[in-house]
This record gives C-alpha cells, sequence and structure tokens, in this order.
C-alpha cells in the first residue's frame, strides 16, 4: 500500500536517482517494503502527470510552436507514425540557422539518454563561436536511437544547412549515430 510518506519519497526522489531499479530498492529499504520496479514506474508517472500534464499534450504543443516560430525563417521537420504518435523532430531556430553560417569548424552532436519527460533522447548538436564559447545549432527528439532515426536526423540538418558543411564533426560513440551521419 502506497502511503502519503511514500509517495512522498517517491516524488522527492525521482529525480535524484538514475534509474527505476535504484529508486524501487531505496523506497524498499527505507520503508521495508517490497514494491515492484512496474509499482514504482506508475507510481513517478502518475506523479509526473499530476505535475505537468501528459506527455503527449506536451509534444503536441512542442510541435504547434516550433512550426509557428519556424513559418518565415528557422527549420523544423518531424514524423508521426500511422497512429500519429510522435517518431522524430528536428528544431533550428533563425539564430541556429545563422549560426550555421559561420560556426560550423567544429561540430559536437551527443545524445542525452532519456533523460526528459518523454523519456526519449535528445540530440543536441553544438557549435564553438570565435570566442571559444558553445553554441546550439539543432536539437532533436528521436523515439529511438536506431541507424534509421539517425540517417533521417542527419539528412535534415544536411537539408538545413544547405551547402554549409561541417569541418570537423565529433560525436559520441554510438554506433547507430555513427551509421547516420553524413
Amino acid at each position: 500500500m502506497f502511503t502519503k510518506e511514500i509517495i512522498s519519497d517517491i516524488d522527492l526522489l525521482k529525480g535524484q536517482v538514475k534509474t527505476y531499479r535504484k529508486l524501487t530498492e531505496t523506497i524498499n529499504k527505507k520503508h521495508k517494503t517490497e514494491f515492484s520496479i512496474t509499482q514504482i514506474i506508475y507510481q513517478v508517472d502518475k506523479l509526473m502527470k499530476g505535475t505537468f500534464g501528459k506527455a503527449q499534450d506536451d509534444a503536441y504543443l512542442f510541435i504547434k510552436l516550433a512550426e509557428k516560430e519556424t513559418a518565415e525563417e528557422g527549420y523544423f521537420n518531424y514524423k508521426v507514425d500511422r497512429s500519429s504518435h510522435f517518431e522524430k523532430a528536428i528544431y533550428l531556430s533563425k539564430a541556429m540557422l545563422l549560426y550555421s553560417n559561420y560556426f560550423l569548424d567544429i561540430v559536437i552532436v551527443d545524445a542525452t539518454y532519456k533523460r526528459n519527460r518523454f523519456n526519449l533522447p535528445l540530440i543536441n548538436v553544438i557549435g564553438i563561436n570565435n570566442y571559444g564559447q558553445n553554441i546550439m545549432l539543432a536539437f532533436g527528439l528521436l523515439s529511438n536511437e536506431t541507424a534509421e532515426s539517425y540517417v533521417w536526423f542527419f539528412s535534415e540538418l544536411k537539408k538545413a544547412w544547405g551547402t554549409n558543411k561541417p569541418v570537423n564533426f565529433i560525436i559520441d560513440g554510438c554506433n547507430e549515430m555513427k551509421q547516420g551521419i553524413f
């Protein structure tokens, strides 16, 4: 039985531990319970929906906002599956496109591993300006880290950048990303 104290501890710890397994172990040890990982995941999802609303609503709002922001300048594209479930997106603001005209000497691409509310990999494309500062060149969300997803992402990035090409391209060790690169 989930008491108010247990739910409060789950809410407190959900952003502090790295895995659901560790969260389950911590809660079970502290409260001398035997909750399954599935029960803990359910409670975390319930807490997240109570705090932030439904993730699919945010995804829909993100798409609408990105379309509006890039209607005149910028670049945005996304894909949904046959059931209208989100698959992937790429976004470059007007400023990001401007940066790509000047700062493609070093381009760093890294993916966070499902550390966001959507539980999706976030692809960060970073450049370095003339002052040695990091600048955001693009970002994307993928429903999965497959070679096909990265092929799509990098082909969209290439379309957005047009004739501009990176000089040095640094990626993380993800094999799927290596297969999808220009």
